[in-house]
Order: structure tokens, then sequence, then C-alpha cells
């Protein structure tokens, strides 16, 4: 009788080609651990220095709007800047009150509710100064 050898089973991961790491990976790997530098064109503003928007822009308009002794209304605002309700009103507590920390008050009137900039913070606005602090 003639011995027969153990037959070889292939399995499948060796019949085929395995899924090794993909050179994808291995490049990304590379460029991970590879520092990166950003590049920041704008210059870095000190937290003491006070935001002021662009001469002419939509946003100085407004801020003047607000400055003058009679106040204005949200339909005013939307007519000189082509904005929403929604977008005057994110105005008013995102830039006016949280990023320039401005006071803005509101009464009603019969022709709407009038806003208005008051006290320090108006005059600090329009001459660049933080509000509450005197020049020496």
């Amino acid at each position: 009788m003639a011995k027969t050898q153990p037959r070889k089973t292939s399995s499948r991961s060796a019949a085929a080609p395995g899924r090794t790491k993909s050179a994808h990976r291995t490049s990304t790997k590379a460029v991970e651990a590879a520092p990166i530098k950003k590049i920041n064109s704008a210059p870095a503003r000190s937290l003491d220095q006070s935001v002021q928007p662009r001469a002419g822009s939509k946003q100085a308009r407004v801020i003047e709007m607000l400055m003058t002794h009679e106040g204005t209304t949200i339909g005013d605002i939307m007519k000189a800047t082509d904005w929403q309700q929604h977008s005057v009103r994110g105005f008013f507590a995102g830039i006016i009150r949280k990023k320039l920390k401005l006071t803005l008050t509101s009464e009603a009137a019969q022709t709407g509710r009038i806003y208005k900039i008051i006290g320090n913070a108006a005059s600090a606005a329009s001459t660049g100064s933080k509000p509450g602090k005197a020049a020496a």
C-alpha cells in the first residue's frame, strides 16, 4: 500500500491575495507624524483692543443708526441693510451685545419698538476706547 500524503487545504486568505495594510494607510501615518504649520495671515489681536467696524460697512451704518438720540426700529435697519428680521436680531445679540459689549435698550413706541445704544458704551464705540476707562 502506498503512503498518502496529508492533503493541504487552502484557505480563502491563502488562495486569494490577502488584505494587507494598504499603501494609503501607511502614508497617512507618515503624514500625521509630520508637523503641520498653520499659516495665519491676520495679525493676532490682544484682548484689550476694541473691535471696530470698517467705515462704511453695514455694521458701521447700523451702529450709527443705533447711536442716534432717537434710536431706530428693526424695520429701518432692515431697509438700510437688506437684512431679514432674524438677522437684525442676531446682530443685536451677537455683535452689539456680546462682541462689542455695548448696552442696547429698547422702548415700545407707536411706530414700533425703538432700539438705542446708550451710556458710556456709545461714546466708547465711536471713539474706539474701552467703556469705563477714562483717557489719561
